[in-house]
């Protein structure tokens, strides 16, 4: 066979006169132009096609918003800094609207770059205690959620402070047993440390506990 649909462009009978796919009357038209006019049909379907991707896409992110993420994001990255010295990973505990505040006017890299002053100081002080290759590592030893009502204080407090539109969604009050080990020596300590879903990211708002 090799005659196709002039309407979908579906295989059809060479003595065939109407599609069993659609229905649709053939002409005596060569068979170039079916596979023409399917070949149309299938292009005009290409910007539905990249539209609902987009669409997939929104979804995701909204959905990411609204659920995604660990309340351990966090400290995960608090560790990472201390371990590596590397300032990005500060960036990422902390939510943008203190940034803005505090580093007035520049630009994201040029954040990195001052936090990585910071870090690199943390890393070299552990580096003295413990010796070479600091690894930092945790567990989770309590965790508690923080009251709907304190949350909401704490998002208008912030608003007046900042000047900035901020939603907390959750809270928690976390134990964290910090492990510090380097080539020369180890250490273990117990810290207590509050994370916020703030615009949809967990963070810290201070980092007292760490640094």
């Amino acid at each position: 066979m090799s005659k196709f649909c002039m309407q979908c462009g579906a295989q059809m009978d060479d003595n065939a006169e109407i599609c069993s796919s659609c229905g649709a009357a053939q002409t005596n038209a060569p068979d170039g132009a079916a596979v023409s006019a399917g070949e149309t049909k299938k292009s005009s379907m290409a910007p539905l096609i990249a539209a609902a991707a987009v669409v997939v896409v929104i979804l995701l992110l909204i959905l990411k918003a609204l659920f995604g993420g660990s309340y351990k994001e966090p400290i995960d990255n608090m560790c990472k800094a201390m371990e590596t010295g590397k300032g990005k990973y500060l960036y990422k505990c902390m939510p943008e609207f203190l940034f803005e505040e505090q580093f007035e006017d520049m630009k994201k890299s040029e954040i990195i770059d001052e936090l990585d002053e910071e870090a690199e100081d943390a890393l070299d002080s552990m580096e003295d205690k413990y010796g070479d290759d600091v690894k930092v590592s945790y567990k989770i030893k309590d965790k508690e959620k923080i009251d709907k009502d304190d949350l909401e204080d704490l998002e208008e407090t912030l608003e007046d402070v900042y000047d900035s539109k901020i939603k907390i969604r959750k809270g928690y009050e976390v134990e964290v047993k910090l492990k510090i080990k380097g080539d020369d020596d180890s250490d273990s300590e117990t810290a207590t440390v509050k994370v916020y879903k703030i615009n949809g990211d967990w963070c810290f708002i201070g980092l007292g506990s760490f640094f």
